[in-house]
């Protein structure tokens, strides 16, 4: 298929391939050799890094903080993992939509259509783009900080006693590293490849979710202008019943769309919502402990990787809650439109959209648990709750 080359594909569509085409999950490439080179180079690499966090894990029972960031490290790269391997190998639910994504940049023949569509690609990218990977980079960044004050602590206690100068890695690995006995001399070599799966970790994890949240927003933007089409269709009446079948196509169009979305990352949903409960809980009582033994540096990390998490969920909910907004509107305006003036075979098929209407698209994990607001409200009191539990712990 040729792309189109306009501003507004390259306003919606550029920011989805550049933090998608290096992982290769960008759903309109060619599925060759080079693109599976790529996509399977980041699963090992995240593998890897699974592998050396289990290790420490293993290895290190005495530190309860990088334990805790071992953690979170390891949910975030089984989530990654998911995420790139679903989008890669079953990319099917995505290969539809972002190829419908392009006859809809392509069929743009007026200026109302392409506000709407512009509108809702700006959308995709400030809550996307401009926060869930600013978010991300920023949390990685201050692990880096983190392990270098990690370095400058260890010097000031040992000075006056052993003057041992212990290394600390943006990773929780230290333990790894002496078992492996890596020379003090690759430390460089290390911290940056360390640095690199972190940056790596969040273009699978949070950059998938950029992709995803990307083309549900086109999606809804394609709804938003079904609606002004269905609020409009008797306006011709000569040709009314013709269009009002076109429109009715469209809609089931946009439905089947929908249902390969949940099919994609359904059951990727399960996981993201599981972990990001425990890792809010996991955070939280890190939080909790910095704010006892008086740690900014901690302190703010976990504060940062809070943030995090509760965006990234937030993000998913507030997906699901518009979009299933969206499509029952379409709804409420056939029946305001003048439908009654209607021939009246037209206005017994519009009674059959209005039923249609009535059953709630949504985005569910599973196919069985939906995503929306008040999900995010639920298992934001689910985390507080096992938080509270943690923190009357430490104070007994």
């Amino acid at each position: 298929m040729k792309l189109p080359t306009d501003k507004d594909f390259a306003y919606g569509m550029t920011p989805l391939k550049i933090v998608s085409w290096p992982l290769g999950t960008w759903p309109l490439q060619e599925y060759n050799f080079a693109t599976g080179v790529r996509s399977v180079a980041t699963l090992i690499l995240l593998l890897l890094m699974l592998l050396i966090l289990h290790t420490e894990l293993y290895l290190d029972h005495g530190k309860a903080d990088k334990n805790l960031d071992a953690l979170v490290f390891m949910a975030c790269g089984m989530l990654a993992i998911c995420k790139v391997a679903s989008f890669r190998f079953r990319p099917a639910g995505l290969i539809a939509n972002f190829v419908s994504a392009v006859r809809d940049y392509q069929e743009l023949n007026d200026e109302e259509t392409r506000a709407i569509v512009k509108r809702h690609a700006h959308m995709a990218r400030m809550l996307a783009s401009a926060n869930i990977l600013f978010l991300s980079y920023f949390t990685a960044m201050q692990f880096l900080m983190v392990s270098l004050f990690a370095n400058e602590e260890d010097t000031e206690e040992n000075f006056n006693q052993t003057r041992k100068f212990r290394l600390s890695y943006p990773l929780p690995s230290d333990s790894t590293m002496e078992l492996l006995h890596v020379s003090e001399n690759m430390y460089a070599i290390i911290y940056i490849a360390e640095f690199f799966l972190m940056v790596l970790l969040g273009a699978g994890n949070l950059g998938s979710d950029t992709v995803f949240f990307g083309i549900v927003f086109h999606l809804c933007g394609q709804v938003e202008v079904l609606k002004l089409d269905f609020s409009r269709f008797l306006d011709d009446k000569a040709n009314s019943a013709k269009r009002f079948n076109a429109l009715v196509k469209r809609h089931h169009h946009l439905l089947t769309l929908v249902d390969h979305l949940n099919d994609t990352i359904g059951y990727i949903l399960v996981l993201q919502l599981v972990s990001s409960c425990l890792l809010i809980c996991i955070s939280g009582f890190q939080f909790i402990l910095s704010l006892q033994v008086h740690n900014l540096v901690m302190l703010m990390k976990t504060f940062t990787v809070v943030n995090t998490l509760l965006t990234q969920l937030f993000a998913y909910s507030y997906v699901g809650e518009y979009s299933m907004n969206q499509f029952e509107d379409i709804g409420h305006l056939i029946y305001c439109s003048d439908w009654y003036n209607a021939p009246c075979n037209l206005s017994k098929n519009i009674l059959f959209v209005l039923m249609k209407t009535q059953t709630p698209v949504q985005l569910k994990a599973g196919k069985f648990f939906v995503i929306n607001i008040e999900t995010y409200m639920s298992i934001l009191r689910t985390s507080m709750s096992y938080l509270s539990v943690l923190r009357v712990m430490i104070t007994e």
